[in-house]
């Protein structure tokens, strides 16, 4: 009599590229530059080097797929939550807010990965056009929150600035609060870096001062 012998499963490919994409960010977690390497994320993920070169033909864009992935994934994070919220604009922009200084994002470990993610863009023209790509995605989406919020402002969008320039000054503002934090967590509370951009906000609302 034979021994039934338990059926193999074949993973679904999409899923597969995941768990390896999800192996490579911890990796890099860990490791920092090092681990962008084919043969720790192989032992990582428990698989052969070779499967990995059949999904992705080159750490290059194993990376720029795990970059893409991370910074979607936290957009569509921020975007939940504010579709959670009143939808009066300030409650909704305020929602985008507080996602932001609020976990998975306000997070010490990534800050390693978004570090490696960020060195190798001055080398990788793939990872530069994802910057890019993703960066223009969630300016946009603030934009688009910011100038709701500011439409009835007396002094116009954004207080004089414009709402373009507005979103992006409150995009630096809330990603250099994220990069202090996650420095040094001790240096404010996250209701802390909330309240600042909250402040900002108010400041874009006033007329703008007249000589």
């Amino acid at each position: 009599m034979g021994v039934d012998r338990p059926k193999f499963r074949r993973a679904p490919a999409e899923e597969r590229r995941d768990d390896l994409i999800a192996a490579a960010l911890r990796s890099i977690a860990r490791d920092g530059h090092a681990g962008v390497s084919v043969r720790r994320i192989a032992a990582e993920a428990g698989v052969s080097i070779g499967l990995i070169n059949h999904y992705f033909p080159s750490i290059d864009d194993l990376v720029a797929s795990a970059y893409e992935q991370t910074a979607t994934r936290f957009l569509h994070l921020i975007l939940d939550e504010v579709a959670k919220a009143s939808p009066s604009p300030r409650a909704r922009l305020s929602a985008f807010l507080k996602s932001s200084f609020a976990p998975p994002i306000l997070d010490p470990a990534l800050l390693h990965v978004w570090v490696v993610f960020w060195s190798l863009t001055v080398h990788s023209a793939p990872l530069r056009e994802i910057q890019a790509r993703t960066w223009a995605d969630y300016r946009g989406a603030l934009e688009v929150y910011l100038a709701d919020c500011l439409a009835d402002a007396a002094a116009g969008p954004g207080g004089g600035l414009g709402t373009a320039r507005a979103a992006l000054g409150l995009g630096a503002l809330l990603d250099g609060l994220w990069l202090e934090w996650c420095l040094n967590p001790q240096s404010f509370e996250p209701e802390d870096g909330i309240a600042i951009c909250e402040a900002y906000i108010d400041g874009l609302q006033r007329p703008a001062a007249t000589t």
